[in-house]
Order: C-alpha cells, then sequence, then structure tokens
C-alpha cells in the first residue's frame, strides 16, 4: 500500500446518516475518501468555537468532512501558560473530547514560538539559564498533560527569518538562548510523549528549495538534525498563499513544495501541509472564473499529499470565509465554504480528486516476472485496458439510481435526469477541475459540448445529491 491505513479513525455509521449541509450526500463526504485513500484532511477549529459563539451548523459540517483537527490559538503558549508555571488546559481539553467523540486525529499548535507568547517569559529574556529552564517546564507540561491524546505537535514554529535564509533574531527564545533552543525543544517533547509525531512548521516553504530560500536554508537544518539524532519526524508547511492574479510575490507553487516533499523522503522526513489558505487580495470581485482557479490550486496541493510517499496531511486554517484570519493580511475569501458556510468550488475540486485518485502501483514486487510477461501477458492487459473503458461506458449508460428516487443515464451525449422536476448538473474532469454545468435541468441535459474522455458528472436536486465517473465517445 502506499499509505497505511488511518486505524485510529473511526466513521461511524450514525455520523454517515446524519444530516448534511453540504452538496454531496452523506456517504460522499472528504473524509470518507480522505480516509480510502489513507491521508488526513481537516481544518482548524476556531477561536469562536471554544467559547460557542458559531452555529451548530459549522460543527456539523466540521465533524462530517474532516478526520484531523486543531486548535486556531487554543493550545498556544500565552493560551496554557498564561501566568508563570500556572496552567490552563481547559480549551485544548474540550478540543480532544470533541476530537475522540468523532474519531479525529488531533495536531499540537505550537509549543516554541516567536509569537503569543505572554509577557512574563520576557522578564527571562537576559537569563538563558532561567529561560531555558521556563521552556521546558513548558513542553514538559503541557506535552505531558495531553500524552497519548495529541498525535503530533508542532514543537518549533516559524524560527526562521522570512527575508534571508537565517534564524529569526527576535524571538525571545533566540535572543535569550540560542539556535539550540529548538534542538533541545524537540528532545524535551520527544522525551514528554515517545509516541507523538514531532514537526517544524513555517511558512513560505512553497517557494523553492534553493539555498536562497526559507525551505532551501530548513532542508540544511534537517539534514542536521537527523544526524545528529534530534527526533523530528515532519516538516509543517502552512502554505499561506495568494491567487496569481493578484500579487504574484505572495504565489507559492505546488511544485516547489513537492520538490521539499522529496527532498525530505531522502531523510525519512515527512511532510504536512498544515495550514493552507488560497486568497485574494481584499477589495477585488472575485469572479467565478476566479474561484474555480482557487480550486483547482487548492487541488493541486492535495495532489501532492496524495502522491508523495512521505505525505499525508492536508490542513486547511478555517473553514468558513465569514471566520477567517485572513483579513488580517488583506486577503478575502480564502477557504473552502462561503459565509454561509455552503462548499465553494474548491470543495468540489477537492472532493473530485479525492473521489478518483488511482495510486501508482507498486511494481515493485512484480520486477521479477516483467521479463516474463512482456511477450504475452502485456499484450493482454491492453487489450483489456481498452476493454475497461468499453465496460466504464456500458455501465455510465445504465441507469444509476441515487437517494430519494434520483437517478441519471447517459446515452451518447446525452443525459437523462429522473427524480427530480429540476435539478443542477455538473461535469468535472478527472483533475476535479469543473467543464461543463447547467441549472434548472428539467429531465436532460445535452453533453455535445464536452470533449471525448472520463469525467464525473454530479446530479443536485434540493438535498438529494449523485455523483457516478461516465466515459463520454
Amino acid at each position: 500500500m502506499r499509505k497505511q491505513t488511518l486505524a485510529g479513525v473511526v466513521f461511524s455509521a450514525a455520523l454517515l446518516g446524519a444530516g448534511i449541509t453540504d452538496a454531496f450526500a452523506a456517504d460522499e463526504t472528504l473524509r470518507s475518501y480522505a480516509e480510502k485513500n489513507g491521508i488526513y484532511i481537516g481544518a482548524i477549529l476556531n477561536s469562536q468555537w471554544f467559547g460557542g459563539g458559531l452555529p451548530s451548523q459549522y460543527e456539523q459540517v466540521h465533524k462530517t468532512q474532516f478526520n484531523i483537527v486543531v486548535a486556531e490559538n487554543e493550545m498556544k503558549f500565552d493560551a496554557t501558560e498564561p501566568s508563570e508555571n500556572r496552567f490552563n488546559y481547559n480549551n485544548g481539553d474540550k478540543m480532544v473530547r470533541y476530537a475522540k467523540q468523532n474519531g479525529m486525529r488531533v495536531r499540537g499548535h505550537a509549543l516554541a514560538w516567536h509569537s503569543q507568547v505572554p509577557n512574563w517569559v520576557n522578564n527571562y529574556k537576559n537569563d538563558k539559564k532561567k529561560l531555558l529552564s521556563v521552556l521546558k517546564n513548558h513542553i514538559d507540561n503541557v506535552v505531558g498533560h495531553w500524552k497519548g491524546q495529541v498525535d503530533e505537535w508542532d514543537v518549533v514554529n516559524e524560527a526562521i527569518s522570512n527575508n534571508e535564509p537565517q534564524w529569526r533574531g527576535f524571538s525571545v527564545w533566540y535572543q535569550g538562548i540560542g539556535p539550540e533552543f529548538i534542538d533541545s525543544a524537540f528532545v524535551w517533547a520527544h522525551a514528554a510523549d515517545p509516541n507523538a509525531e514531532l514537526c517544524y512548521n513555517d511558512y513560505n516553504l512553497e517557494q523553492g528549495v534553493n539555498p536562497k530560500a526559507k525551505a532551501g536554508f530548513l532542508l540544511e537544518q534537517v539534514k542536521r538534525w537527523v544526524a545528529n539524532g534530534i527526533p523530528i519526524h515532519c516538516v509543517g508547511s502552512q502554505t499561506h498563499v495568494e491567487d496569481t492574479t493578484t500579487d504574484k510575490h505572495f504565489i507559492g507553487s505546488p511544485d516547489s513544495l513537492r520538490s521539499l516533499a522529496r527532498e525530505l523522503a531522502k531523510l525519512n522526513i515527512k511532510l504536512k501541509i498544515t495550514e493552507l489558505d488560497i486568497g485574494f487580495k481584499s477589495g477585488i470581485n472575485v469572479s467565478k472564473s476566479d474561484l474555480e482557479r482557487q480550486g483547482q490550486t487548492f487541488r493541486q496541493y492535495l495532489d501532492i499529499i496524495l502522491e508523495e510517499p512521505n505525505a499525508d496531511t492536508y490542513l486547511i486554517w478555517g473553514v468558513s470565509d465569514k471566520w477567517s484570519w485572513l483579513g488580517g493580511l488583506n486577503r478575502q475569501k480564502g477557504l473552502i465554504y462561503d459565509d454561509n458556510l455552503k462548499p465553494k468550488p474548491a470543495f468540489d475540486s477537492i472532493m473530485v480528486r479525492l473521489q478518483n485518485f488511482e495510486p501508482p502501483q507498486d511494481t515493485s514486487k512484480q520486477d521479477t516476472t516483467v521479463s516474463d510477461t512482456t511477450v504475452t501477458d502485456t499484450t493482454k492487459k491492453d487489450t483489456a485496458a481498452t476493454d475497461t473503458v468499453g465496460q466504464d461506458t456500458t455501465i455510465s449508460i445504465a441507469k444509476i439510481v441515487g437517494p430519494a428516487g434520483l437517478s441519471m443515464q447517459l446515452n451518447g451525449h446525452t443525459l437523462s435526469v429522473k427524480g427530480a422536476v429540476s435539478a443542477r448538473v455538473d461535469v468535472f474532469d478527472m483533475q476535479g477541475r469543473p467543464v461543463f454545468s447547467a441549472k434548472n435541468v428539467k429531465g436532460s441535459v445535452d453533453l455535445k459540448d464536452v470533449s471525448e474522455g472520463l469525467y464525473v458528472v454530479r446530479v443536485r436536486s434540493g438535498s438529494a445529491s449523485l455523483t457516478k465517473r461516465i466515459a463520454i465517445k
């Protein structure tokens, strides 16, 4: 198998039967398809959730669609140790209980960071010995409190300068201790919970692995940590990027992040996308085509997690555009649900890609038989492949029945829809990109303008939704 099965994740029958507010049927969720593909897909719990400040619909969407969770702010240093040696775990405990009840993996964010450090820590910035003691005590207590419950930690967050490849100089930890605080933090976290995965987490890692880029600098540090036996298991790429039409300075490259994943694989280190959003500059009008392009970019980053063997996590920094930190960056509409918690084209693009991803076959065990099958078996397989397409076409022509009697039937280029007075039909290519859409379909729709090939068609009528792969000839 390409990735291990998510044995610790439970998707209960009760949850599958629950009412769902988004467009897909109850058994067609990001979560269910992510689990089938052996990956984690998730979103933060926004800070308003911890105080009961979000509608019930928010939590229903969150627990239905995602299988990994992290707190937006509630496990950071200032939240967990607001005054010296006095710890507050209430909100973190609430999230851990929620995760357990809903079969979710838990990320802890973050132990050592230059920001959101309570003022009392600065009292010791000129006392290295004391500051080391403060950091160790914090990690011992926080990681120890959630030992066996938090599956992975961002041990060190954003320690690299954004302007040039070097350590961030104005961090209280760097100023008071030096760069060795990073090595120590990983060692202490591992001692507190030997079974937790430990990550270094940062932004702009999607901007290249050359020596002058942040990812290039980090890669050299990871090599050093691995060589020195520092217990690091993963690198988290925050991946806060901006759409190319607004400001190219901010756009990241999925190809560059994939290159980082492959370099990390050589060191037996995982790559995780931990804080993804793809925003547009505030103040501009965002069109339908802009949102569709945004969905394609979300899909391109998902491809890394699906296709690279050492990548397993795709976590979005928010659920709905209504509750998003992006306003502080002068950005907007960077998430996969709109202000009304309705799924956007980005949701569709992710869903279709998850539905139709086929992992590359592992041929390592077949190498010894390649020469035996070249003459005869390969020819037969080629013929079978051709037949398979024919079979797909036959299947797609057969009547497909969905929820509440909703059904569709493809004959040539005509898609007939039954069981609904009117319906919406959306057609996607195999990468999740929209290629055709029609509203208020009454009985049938002509797909003659859709090129030959394999597609995914989704028919929606009210709360009923039916999705199926089709072949157009």
